[in-house]
Parts: C-alpha cells; structure tokens; sequence
C-alpha cells in the first residue's frame, strides 16, 4: 500500500496543479478581456459624447445638406474646429485599435470585433464628410489652406485597417471610397441640389443685414 500511495501521491499532485493552473488561466483570460472591453466602450465613448454630438452636427448639416459654407461670418472658423475636433477622434480611435492589434498578434478577437462592428457606420460616414468638407472650406477661402495632411493619413490607414477586418463586400466598398480621384463616391449627399451659404448671424442669432 505503501509503495502504491508513493506512485500515486505525485500523480494526484500534478492533477491538482494543473487544475490550478487552468483556473488561474481562465481568470486571467477574463480578466484581460475585461480590460480590452473597457478600452472598446471608452474610443467608441469618445465619438458620441456631447461634443462630438455638436461637431458632427455642424458638419452633417454641410454635407447632407450640400450647403457651401459662409466666408464672410464666424460659421468657417466653427466648421474648421469641427473638423478638426472630429479628426482628432479618429486619430484616438486608430491609436487605441492599433494596441488592441498588437497585444493579440492582428488577430481579431472578441473585443476587437465589437469595436469594429460599433466603429464602423462613423468610420464609414467620415470617408466622404472629411472629403465632402475640406472641398467647402477650401472654397469658402482659398488664401486660407487646410493643413490636414498627417490626421487625413491617419484617418486613411483607420479606414484601410477597419475593411481588411471585414468579409461584407458592402462594407469594404463603402470605406474605399474617396481614396482617389477615380472613383464615383455612392453617397446619396451627391444627389442633392447644391445650396448656398447662410447669411452671417449676429451673436443673438439676428441675421446681418446688407446693402440699404
């Protein structure tokens, strides 16, 4: 009996060690997916606070409305925040996908999948209002160049990475877009009868009158 429970002793050990082990395996796993769904809902947080509300309703209203924007009142200075504000998001967004990348080898997991599938309508409404709205603000003032050059690329490499992660054909068309002059761009913005701009508003709100 002796000799059998010298045999069987290390045995049992082993077996509980490796239950322990998996145990503390699967609340590691937990826990780091835990973390990754806290860093998905705050970028995804970003693009729908307040703010981001009011930036993309200023550049919504340009685009979906076709509506050149005024040179003459404070309207272009708010619209070049906005555009900014909102580039910046999507400079944020792609830095915090990209970590979440790289700590699992580019290969797609759970939470990046959730962050894809919730970032997706943004990125893909962006790819036309940055082009859309950086064609206004040029017009509105050609002295006044937008330089945008290196959040633009940013926005571009978000863009590319988020349609490599996708298999629906729809999804990968719409965020290929605008990536060069060749193209028709399918957004229905285009089929709306360009306006004109807003008369400049006084700080109540009063339009500015002008001529006698």
């Amino acid at each position: 009996m002796s000799e059998l429970l010298r045999v069987v002793a290390p045995a049992g050990s082993c077996i509980v060690a490796f239950a322990a082990l998996m145990v503390t395996l699967r609340a590691w796993r937990r826990s780091r997916l835990t973390a990754r769904l806290e860093v998905v809902r705050g970028l995804h947080a970003e693009l729908v606070t307040d703010a981001a509300a009011r930036d993309r309703h200023t550049l919504g209203s340009l685009h979906w409305q076709n509506r050149d924007i005024n040179p003459d009142g404070a309207e272009r200075g708010d619209v070049m925040c906005a555009y900014f504000a909102m580039l910046w998001r999507f400079e944020q967004l792609h830095a915090g996908r990209r970590v979440l990348l790289e700590e699992v080898n580019s290969k797609r997991d759970v939470a990046l999948k959730m962050l894809d599938e919730q970032v997706y309508t943004h990125v893909a409404e962006y790819v036309c209002t940055f082009s859309t709205i950086k064609e206004k603000l040029t017009a509105s003032n050609r002295d006044d160049t937008v330089f945008d050059g290196t959040y633009v690329k940013t926005f571009d490499q978000l863009r590319e990475s988020l349609a490599d992660s996708f298999e629906d054909p729809e999804k990968r068309a719409r965020l290929g877009a605008h990536t060069n002059n060749t193209e028709k761009c399918n957004c229905k913005c285009h089929e709306v009868s360009a306006k004109p701009p807003l008369p400049p508003q006084r700080p109540g709100g009063a339009p500015v009158r002008t001529g006698a």
